[in-house]
């Protein structure tokens, strides 16, 4: 596994911005509605990230670890990093149109679906809206208590979870079909 998905979504919602820039903080939330839509639909991360809930929301380890220079847990190739984006502090501008073939089909519904029904928002508003969902809301009390870390890995079975703050309806799921996403989920990541 390499981090091309990420770094083609990372791409792909700064691309679609008039300027074709981005705050990191925007990118950290939109990447999250579209694994977790996917992985609710299809029982996989369209990005195959990893989450942490932190102070403003859950974040995506790697995408965030590539626009801070940062080593990543999955292997990457700065070049073709840089080849797509470049990091200006807490902005970064996708340097030309994505490579949209390392996506599925499905990927790219979804990718567009989310820009369609989120992209309009700040960070701050979707920072706001993450704190109402179960995989940020499991790690509240830690995160808020000087005493404790303010990152935590986040538990996969939270993304499965429903949430009354969807007002768009987004992820409204059958149980049974929410079901059989998270048996594919986990036949696949057996450890």
């Amino acid at each position: 596994m390499d981090t091309k998905k990420i770094i083609q979504a990372l791409a792909f919602f700064a691309y679609n911005q008039p300027d074709h820039k981005l705050d990191n903080m925007k990118a950290y939330k939109l990447l999250w509605l579209a694994d977790r839509y996917q992985l609710r639909h299809s029982g996989r991360f369209l990005s195959g990230d990893k989450y942490f809930a932190m102070p403003f929301g859950p974040v995506p380890s790697d995408a965030k670890n590539i626009l801070e220079g940062k080593p990543t847990v999955i292997t990457t190739n700065k070049e073709y990093a840089d080849e797509f984006l470049k990091s200006e502090g807490k902005r970064y501008t996708a340097m030309k149109n994505p490579d949209l073939r390392v996506f599925s089909i499905s990927d790219r519904e979804v990718l567009n679906q989310v820009l369609a029904l989120y992209g309009d928002m700040t960070a701050q508003e979707l920072s706001a809206m993450s704190h109402q969902f179960p995989e940020w809301l499991a790690y509240k009390d830690l995160i808020q208590d000087e005493k404790c870390n303010n990152s935590y890995p986040i538990n996969v079975d939270y993304f499965f979870d429903d949430t009354e703050a969807d007002d768009k309806g987004f992820f409204t799921d059958e149980p049974e079909a929410l079901g059989l996403a998270r048996d594919l989920y986990y036949q696949n990541n057996r450890i």
